[in-house]
């Protein structure tokens, strides 16, 4: 069939990357017979050893040579063709070729979480798809990374001023600061991002190239933020493959805007519409693209107030004469040149100094001017010098489609110092009429600047120092995380506790640092715990907003506590976790892929320690070597699931509209025991598939409260649930087995 069909292009290079690791994969396997050959030759010959001991050595060794290839292999052997053969069959190829040890390894508990690499973050990470380079001119594309760097998001910067040239590396990675990276890009066709496409070559290299960098940083969860339409294209081909949710930040009216080609504006009306978040600047651009079903939301620009009331200051301007009239930022065709002109002629005993590059306007009129300074573009970290030396600011723009929809950057940052500013009447600035002085022509510019330099008003300027305080970058990043969380389906997170406090702690610490998730909470429903447990998780909700507790005054058992949790919950994907398990870092990202399935009810994560074909033998002894191994083992079978009989509840996910078909749990599976069984059947039923999700892995210490029961106890609720189970449906229950 394969034959007979078209193959799209993306397919032929996977189907292409596929031979070559087939290829490759052949070659690594003969020379590894090859040497397994002679193994077992000096094996006979020594009889040191027993065949199969020699066997197991050569193997094992084979196996580091090769991996992770011979883990795919040994997946695909076991998981796929495996899973038609007979069980004593499959049970001698996984103890003839299992990439890890048949032990069940006992595992401490240990004080906290296994440490994580530093280079790895604790939540989603930012793709930023730029429209300038990060060492251009500091603006709103880099404040707002640098904040959502500072917040602990991993931001990887691409960049779009230069480009490397094409070759066996696809990017260079250059780390800026903390969590900001710089890629630098070496597409098989250079572009430029004002021209509104990207060439179709370079563009079906981009997922690709994103996908290597996905590989090289550990990358699971991530948001792309577009801050040009020219992307549209590329971001939703991520989408489609990664999952990362786009976000459009519109940070000016594009229409006739300079520079700017037509086809960026067609593209943009395209982002709008497909964008999981438009995030505007400027109130205007949000009446332009507000719309019902757009998640459209405003987030101004800012200062860095710290940054201007906090840097050292240099005497950069002590040589001119006073009173001196400043402004900082880009000289094009916004600025009025023919205004300053007048103005400076009207007052020729005023300094007017403009920092900043010039682009696209005539200011020979200006330059010619003996009270007028151009100083060029200057570092931003001069900045605050600067304008602590100006004695009155001035933007004076002129007012048109583009300006109308500008919320100048340079506003808030000179009233960082509580400097007055005189402005034209830039609808943006109307809000903060009282704390500036407008003018339109040269005559009332000359006059109000008249005016802000005989301020002498002290609540005015803290007014302002109040107002720039309040709208700092920080602030916006709040809002637009705001807005990238609601992007995202909620997730609950339950999880169930009697006793073990130590070890919910380990559990909670783990998921907090490992899910990466945008949006999500934990509700911890206790069963009566006497072990502290009660005191210590109110103490973690007070830390965290994302949790909730709910104690019970007795146990009323797993079935009984989840549905209690699960009542409890707003979310519309719900995860029940157990207490004593550690989830791997980006379980629940990968989880909820499968979920996107509308065919799949219920998933449940591979483990280390479960009754069935969930449970996977691993290599570790301690908790400190499961994030590797873990890592090792979801990347190899990425995307992989297989149906299973029944999903244990250590680790399952289903979304809330399944669960409103298959209904809570059974609480007449008392205590514990038998009700995964139930659920599994009856979701089935319901016409949903249960799968185990091969790309998912949690520790699970196993056992921990069941464990500490009598056994005749314990013997007692096994016999009764499965009584329940077997009268409930009919049928006869049978063990489970593994893989």
């Amino acid at each position: 069939m394969l034959g007979c069909a078209a193959v799209k292009g993306d397919d032929y290079d996977d189907l292409e990357r596929e031979v070559k690791y087939l290829r490759a994969h052949c070659a690594q396997q003969a020379e590894g017979i090859a040497w397994l050959r002679a193994e077992l030759a000096e094996a006979r010959a020594s009889r040191r050893k027993t065949l199969r001991e020699r066997i197991r050595d050569a193997v094992k060794s084979l196996r580091f040579r090769v991996r992770p290839a011979y883990v795919r292999m040994y997946s695909r052997i076991v998981i796929g063709v495996g899973r038609r053969l007979p069980q004593p069959l499959k049970n001698l190829i996984k103890k003839a070729w299992n990439p890890w040890p048949t032990r069940l390894n006992i595992v401490d508990i240990p004080a906290a979480a296994p440490m994580l690499d530093p280079h790895e973050s604790t939540t989603y990470d930012v793709v930023c798809f730029s429209i300038i380079g990060w060492s251009f001119r500091w603006q709103r594309p880099q404040q707002l990374m640098s904040k959502l760097a500072d917040a602990g998001h991993r931001v990887f910067f691409l960049k779009v001023d230069s480009f490397l040239q094409p070759g066996a590396r696809m990017f260079e990675a250059i780390a800026l600061r903390p969590n900001v990276w710089e890629i630098r890009l070496a597409p098989p066709v250079p572009f430029d991002v004002y021209n509104g496409a990207i060439p179709p070559q370079t563009a079906e290299w981009f997922p690709h190239m994103l996908d290597e960098l996905r590989r090289e940083f550990g990358i699971v969860a991530a948001v792309s933020i577009v801050q040009i339409a020219t992307w549209t294209r590329v971001a939703e081909a991520v989408r489609a493959r990664f999952g990362w949710k786009v976000v459009y930040d519109c940070m000016d009216e594009w229409k006739n805007f300079p520079g700017m080609q037509a086809a960026v504006t067609h593209e943009e009306e395209r982002l709008v519409e497909q964008a999981n978040v438009v995030v505007v600047s400027a109130t205007r651009l949000l009446e332009k693209w507000q719309h019902p079903g757009r998640h459209v939301v405003l987030v101004r620009n800012a200062a860095d107030f710290e940054f201007y009331a906090s840097a050292p200051r240099e005497n950069l301007l002590d040589d001119l004469q006073r009173p001196i009239v400043g402004y900082f930022g880009a000289i094009a065709q916004w600025l009025d040149a023919e205004l300053v002109r007048r103005v400076a002629l009207e007052r020729p005993h005023y300094t007017l100094v403009l920092i900043g590059g010039v682009f696209n306007v005539d200011i020979a009129g200006l330059e010619e001017l003996p009270n007028v300074r151009f100083l060029g573009q200057q570092p931003y970290a001069r900045m605050p010098s600067y304008l602590a030396s100006f004695d009155a600011c001035m933007i004076p723009f002129v007012v048109d489609e583009v300006t109308a929809a500008t919320d100048p950057v340079k506003f808030y940052e000179y009233v960082s110092l509580g400097k007055p500013v005189v402005a034209t009447p830039m609808p943006e600035l109307e809000p903060y009429r009282e704390l500036l002085y407008f003018a339109s022509t040269p005559a009332e510019f000359a006059t109000q600047l008249d005016a802000a330099l005989n301020e002498n008003d002290p609540g005015l300027v803290a007014r302002r120092v109040a107002l720039a305080r309040e709208n700092t970058w920080t602030a916006r990043v709040a809002t637009l995380s705001d807005a990238i969380r609601e992007a995202h389906a909620k997730v609950s997170i339950i999880v169930v506790t009697y006793g073990n406090r130590e070890l919910t702690r380990l559990c909670l610490d783990a998921v907090f640092r490992t899910t990466l998730y945008a949006n999500f909470e934990v509700i911890v429903v206790d069963n009566a715990s006497t072990d502290g447990t009660p005191e210590m998780l109110e103490e973690i909700a007070r830390q965290n907003d994302r949790v909730r507790v709910i104690l019970s005054r007795t146990n009323l058992g797993f079935a009984a506590a989840n549905n209690q949790g699960i009542r409890a919950a707003t979310g519309d994907v719900l995860v029940l976790l157990n207490n004593d398990t550690v989830p791997a870092r980006g379980w629940l990202m990968r989880m909820l892929r499968h979920l996107e399935d509308p065919k799949i009810g219920l998933v449940v994560a591979v483990t280390n320690f479960s009754g069935n074909e969930s449970r996977i033998a691993v290599p570790y002894t301690s908790l400190d070597g499961m994030p590797a191994f873990a890592e090792e083992y979801v990347r190899a079978n990425a995307g992989k699931v297989f149906d299973i009989h029944v999903a244990a509840m250590y680790c399952v996910g289903l979304r809330r509209n399944a669960y409103e078909v298959v209904g809570p749990l059974d609480e007449e599976f008392t205590v514990g025991m038998f009700e995964d069984d139930d659920y599994s059947h009856r979701t089935r039923l319901a016409g949903l598939r249960v799968v185990c999700a091969e790309d998912v892995f949690v520790h699970h210490f196993g056992q921990a409260s069941f464990g500490k029961l009598p056994k005749e106890e314990y013997d007692a609720i096994w016999r009764r649930n499965q009584q329940h189970y077997e009268r409930k449906w009919g049928i006869t229950w049978h063990p489970h087995v593994g893989r």
